[in-house]
């Protein structure tokens, strides 16, 4: 988040990087606290940034907030936090401690998880007069016909068929979407239900050109995030033959371009 708002990127020397946070951190607090609340966001974009000395988490967690609460002073801001089941104990600290601390200004926290993260931290978003947790039940068999029917922009199928798909997507929205975008994919024919998730995005898979599932497979290798010119030099293509192939695929909704890449002069996508 704190490279996103500076505008660091993955290529910038130290001294570069550096400039960026110092300017995003003047912006935000002013500069009678920017030269402490940068030594304390330094370390978690790589640069030194004037460190002054090791500082105790509460003082990192503290300048971490005075940035952030700036940010919000100068215009609402929203902070998204995907996937905390995943984070570790420091990063759940912090959001805990943030939600907490946080007040008076335009600051929305908002925290995807799955149950999983209640089993580690069960009192997790309770207790504090700012905080609502939502919990998210099953989609209905109504909502799911619905979710697909809107997605088709038709009604699904037969009414057998149509029972036999809710009853395998058990409420699960991922799935409904997913078999909505392979019936819509495949134009037409008999369309078997796979038994998860996965056995969609594989039947979806199946139905690509040889050379658009060659084109994920090397992606693949490059990661979750991968760029325009690692993907050239892996698969040995033209950067504009590529870029015209990724394009199809964002359409089809299996990668999408990210406007703000991470590193300069490069097309960024992700799966």
């Amino acid at each position: 988040m704190v490279k996103a708002q500076a505008g660091i990127l993955e290529t910038d020397a130290g001294s570069e990087a550096e400039r960026k946070l110092r300017a995003a951190v003047e912006y935000a607090v002013g500069p009678d606290d920017a030269r402490w609340v940068e030594s304390r966001l330094g370390a978690l974009v790589g640069v030194a940034a004037g460190e002054e000395g090791p500082a105790d988490r509460a003082e990192r967690f503290a300048a971490w907030r005075r940035f952030l609460e700036g940010l919000a002073l100068r215009r609402p801001t929203v902070l998204v936090f995907e996937d905390l089941h995943w984070a570790d104990d420091d990063l759940l600290d912090f959001v805990d401690y943030l939600v907490d601390w946080a007040s008076d200004v335009p600051l929305l926290c908002l925290c995807t998880a799955r149950p999983e993260l209640l089993e580690r931290r069960p009192g997790w978003g309770g207790g504090k007069p700012n905080a609502t947790t939502i919990s998210l039940p099953p989609l209905s068999d109504e909502d799911t016909a619905r979710l697909i029917g809107t997605l088709l922009d038709r009604p699904v199928m037969a009414a057998e068929e149509q029972e036999a798909l809710l009853a395998r997507a058990g409420g699960n929205p991922l799935y409904a979407e997913q078999f909505a975008r392979m019936l819509a994919e495949r134009e037409g024919g008999d369309v078997q239900l796979p038994e998860t998730v996965q056995g969609i995005i594989a039947a979806r898979l199946d139905l690509l050109l040889p050379r658009e599932k060659g084109l994920l497979q090397d992606a693949a290798v490059l990661g979750k995030v991968f760029w325009l010119g690692a993907l050239a030099h892996l698969g040995g293509a033209a950067r504009g033959l590529l870029e015209e192939a990724l394009h199809g695929l964002e359409r089809k909704e299996f990668v999408r371009r990210d406007r703000r890449p991470s590193i300069g002069g490069e097309q960024e996508y992700a799966f």
